[in-house]
């Protein structure tokens, strides 16, 4: 019986990829500026949502109804900024892009609007179109899309608690 040599182990060649290393740095760069723009971003809705609230109690000089729905106006207003910077707050600590924050600011933006409507139609004539007013028009529109931002928000409600029911049986 002949010996052979046993042939030499092949260790893998450790090749020092420049270009990955160069993307990998890159990327670092790029996500810290986009957490310096969010940042400035986040800032400057803090500094609006203040701004709004300082001017609004200013304006309240008397207790008329369009000086009680102006400041009903800016309140909401401040919540809708508030709900931006929450949005831009959990995006720079969870890397995720909440959608259902979102969908809530478009039924409070909504909301505020059919408020308004409803406030400025009790003291307004508005034009008529056959049998509706322009008003009673705007309600139903803001009405129907409320209810769509609703049925869309549970919708993704139930789709977020099955996928974590999901992850926890994974678990």
């Amino acid at each position: 019986m002949t010996n052979l040599p046993n042939p030499p182990t092949e260790r893998p060649v450790v090749r020092h990829d420049s270009h990955l290393e160069f993307v990998q740095k890159l990327r670092k760069v790029l996500l810290r500026i986009d957490d310096f723009i969010h940042l400035i971003v986040a800032i400057f809705l803090m500094s609006g949502a203040i701004i709004v609230l300082v001017h609004s109690a200013l304006n309240l000089t008397s207790l008329t109804t369009e000086a009680v729905l102006q400041l009903i106006n800016d309140m909401l207003f401040v919540v809708i900024i508030l709900e931006l910077l929450w949005i831009m707050l959990s995006y720079l600590g969870r890397r995720r892009f909440p959608i259902a924050s979102f969908i809530l600011i478009g039924i409070i933006s909504t909301i505020r609007r059919i408020l308004l409507v409803e406030a400025q139609s009790s003291y307004k004539e508005s034009e008529r179109f056959g049998m509706f007013s322009y008003h009673s028009l705007q309600l139903v529109l803001y009405v129907v899309i409320v209810l769509m931002l609703v049925y869309a928000y549970s919708i993704l409600v139930k789709i977020s608690f099955a996928n974590e029911a999901e992850n926890r049986q994974h678990d």
